[in-house]
């Protein structure tokens, strides 16, 4: 049960009891104002008890963000993957291949992001990893 419901569930206890018993006109005798001044007093303390069991929560954990390690020694990636891709426009590109790299069983998951491409090539679609970007990336690349 949170805070706000058992403060919401006192007051409305509270409340209905006190709209049940009440005189209707009446002037308030001595045990009225003395049942009075209790219920105030109850609901004072069990406010700071809820209060201070906010203060002592701990605070929340925030965790950050997942990030891919980069290697720490120049990895060697599979020579036989390396190629020269020939886009729709004329354009060579070295790089490894995605394709190659997975059935190398190389974890290509683990390369930058930023170094993989696709492209129109001039026999289908290409993919892979740039080298020059890869190689900047503490990547050995290697040529046959």
């Amino acid at each position: 049960m949170t805070s706000k419901t058992f403060i919401a569930s006192v007051l409305s206890i509270a409340i209905i009891i006190t709209g049940a018993t009440a005189p209707r006109a009446n002037a308030m005798d001595e045990d009225a104002v003395a049942a009075l001044l209790f219920g105030v007093t109850a609901l004072a303390v069990i406010g700071a008890a809820v209060a201070d069991s906010k203060k002592s929560e701990p605070a929340p954990v925030v965790s950050k963000p997942v990030t891919k390690p980069k290697p720490k020694k120049k990895a060697w990636l599979p020579s036989h993957c390396a190629k020269r891709f020939e886009a729709k426009n004329g354009r060579i590109i070295q790089g490894y291949g995605q394709r190659c790299l997975f059935r190398a069983q190389y974890p290509a998951y683990r390369l930058p992001e930023q170094c993989y491409f696709k492209r129109k090539g001039v026999n289908g679609r290409i993919a892979g990893y740039r080298s020059q970007c890869l190689s900047k990336n503490g990547y050995k690349v290697v040529w046959r």
